[in-house]
């Protein structure tokens, strides 16, 4: 395999590197399995048939407080608001300002993980529910090129319910929906924002 080209969503369906691919997707928040069973629970993910592993990376856990990062432990960003004016998740300058000062400390560690670069990462995703917060339309795209100008070079999704998907989305990016209870309505809708792009659903509980 190449691994020149990534996972794409020109089409109705997902490629990589060119060919058809079916996500089957699972998550796992490694900060909340001690590291000991990291292995053992991607195993038994890879017996279910998973090929797809998603995970969120916690600012808070990483960077506890305005000066501490941490990588490297098992891993509330409450010093944010000792700011009386911040703005959480808009272009607030004391936001973009933390936003950039965490990225430098994060991304770098995620660059050479890239599927391109030979790693398992085939996608990024820009932000997380933002259709519901929605408060600063300057605010995805400052994200995005936040990620890209980094070296973040891989596809860019966004995730969001199907009532939010059309004000959480951004240019560049691919719009998944989640779900609570599995129907075709929601996927509909996001079919309909992106006619000629594949259906993904990030999230599913019930």
């Amino acid at each position: 395999m190449s691994r020149k080209v990534g996972l794409s969503a020109n089409t109705s369906q997902f490629t990589l590197e060119g060919e058809a691919f079916h996500i089957l997707g699972g998550s796992i928040h490694y900060f909340r399995v001690p590291r000991a069973y990291w292995r053992d629970r991607l195993m038994k993910m890879k017996a279910c048939g998973i090929n797809t592993l998603t995970t969120h990376v916690p600012w808070s856990l990483h960077q506890p407080e305005r000066e501490v990062f941490n990588f490297h432990t098992q891993l509330d960003l409450d010093w944010l608001l000792r700011d009386g004016s911040m703005r959480l998740r808009t272009t607030h300058h004391g936001f973009t300002q933390a936003v950039n000062i965490y990225f430098d400390k994060l991304i770098p560690k995620m660059v050479p993980l890239q599927f391109k670069k030979g790693g398992p990462i085939i996608a990024v995703q820009v932000e997380n529910e933002y259709g519901s917060f929605a408060k600063d339309h300057s605010y995805m795209l400052f994200i995005k090129e936040a990620l890209q100008s980094r070296g973040i070079s891989e596809l860019l999704i966004t995730a969001d319910h199907h009532n939010t998907l059309k004000s959480g989305g951004v240019p560049g990016a691919i719009s998944s929906v989640k779900l609570q209870k599995l129907n075709l309505r929601d996927i509909q809708k996001l079919n309909a924002i992106q006619p000629n792009g594949p259906s993904l659903v990030m999230e599913y509980w019930e």
